[in-house]
């Protein structure tokens, strides 16, 4: 299964370059970027396509990566909470057994249903 994956992102990669390749043949114009405080001039249309490309692709990675550490931090911040609250929980549950005493249980003793024996043990007997 894990040579299949890896033919397959080969494959994915190859029929990405020979896009990127393709696109840069039938684009090889040259235009003139202007942004807000640099103006670049004579810069290839399929350059520019694959500069902004990989900014997309820097900028996902960075947002994912603080998202990773935020939700690490909750996790953290969550399991905590769960150990304490499972700690409170047993303390509540050894506590009402640490409340019932003999005294407790000998006084109600005598509701407590007595089996019966039946008719041959007593004539056993």
């Amino acid at each position: 299964m894990k040579l299949v994956k890896k033919l397959l992102f080969i494959l994915i990669i190859a029929v990405i370059a020979v896009m990127i390749s393709y696109f840069a043949r039938m684009n090889d114009t040259n235009v003139t970027l202007n942004l807000i405080f640099v103006s670049v001039k004579d810069i290839q249309l399929w350059l520019l396509s694959l500069f902004c490309f990989l900014a997309g692709v820097i900028f996902s990675v960075l947002a994912v990566f603080l998202d990773i550490i935020f939700m690490s931090g909750k996790e953290r911040k969550l399991l905590k909470e769960l150990k304490k609250l499972k700690s409170e929980l047993s303390a509540v549950r050894n506590e009402k057994l640490d409340n019932i005493d003999e005294s407790d249980l000998s006084e109600n003793s005598d509701r407590l249903p007595v089996k019966e024996e039946s008719s041959e043990n007593k004539e056993q007997n």
